[in-house]
């Protein structure tokens, strides 16, 4: 837990707040975030090859960096005290385990994106006509747990959920009816394919153990954001 070429003194473990901070797709608006709040966390950049660091300004501060999806999980069974991940990984597990120990902090301003159904355009043009066709409709998905709700919302009565990490979006048609994929603000969606219909709208998220909120004390490190 220790940035090269810091000694840190140690420090009571009680105080001690541990950040659970993204890869990927939020890693350069998240790393701009925290060097603007004076955080400490120099180390964090595109292009790191650190993992686990410490805060240069806050002793108590402690950081790893997880892909996007971990942190939810990680922050919610306490093994992290604070997390910054998109809202479509916190949504995925809050309605997988609603009673998850999980507290939304506050948005962030980016990392603007949404989650769509898409089917091949050579299949349907919307999810009637899809409907239509098939008997069972098979969904694959990195959400496996908002691809189950969106077909109970649209009372799908026969339908198969495929679990996957990552490329959803390479099913359809021949191993997939339906794909749940993400698009970023400014991306488009893969000409052979036809949104049908959007699921969620997401953004990057600060999020907290809600034990950790009620029992440590972060009011100056959020004061920063």
């Amino acid at each position: 837990w220790e940035e090269r070429g810091i000694q840190g003194g140690e420090v009571d473990k009680q105080s001690q707040i541990k950040l659970a901070l993204p890869k990927g797709r939020l890693l350069g608006d998240t790393a701009t975030l925290l060097q603007r709040a004076g955080w400490g966390l120099g180390g964090y950049h595109e292009g790191m090859r650190l993992y686990h660091l410490k805060s240069r300004k806050f002793p108590n501060l402690l950081a790893k960096v997880f892909q996007d999806r971990d942190i939810p999980i990680q922050v919610a069974i306490g093994n992290y005290d604070l997390g910054i991940c998109g809202l479509d990984w916190i949504e995925e597990l809050v309605v997988g385990y609603p009673s998850s120990a999980l507290f939304r902090v506050r948005k962030l301003g980016y990392g603007d994106g949404a989650l769509y159904t898409v089917a091949s355009r050579s299949e349907a043009a919307t999810l009637d006509e899809l409907l239509a066709k098939k008997g069972i409709i098979r969904i694959a998905s990195e959400y496996p747990n908002l691809a189950e709700s969106f077909a109970l919302r649209n009372r799908l009565r026969r339908f198969s959920i495929f679990p996957l990490w990552g490329a959803a979006e390479a099913y359809p048609p021949e191993n997939a009816d339906l794909a749940l994929v993400p698009v970023m603000a400014g991306e488009v969606i893969n000409h052979d394919l036809a949104p049908l219909s959007k699921v969620l709208s997401f953004s990057a998220f600060l999020i907290a153990n809600r034990s950790s909120w009620e029992s440590k004390d972060m009011g100056e490190l959020l004061a920063l954001i």
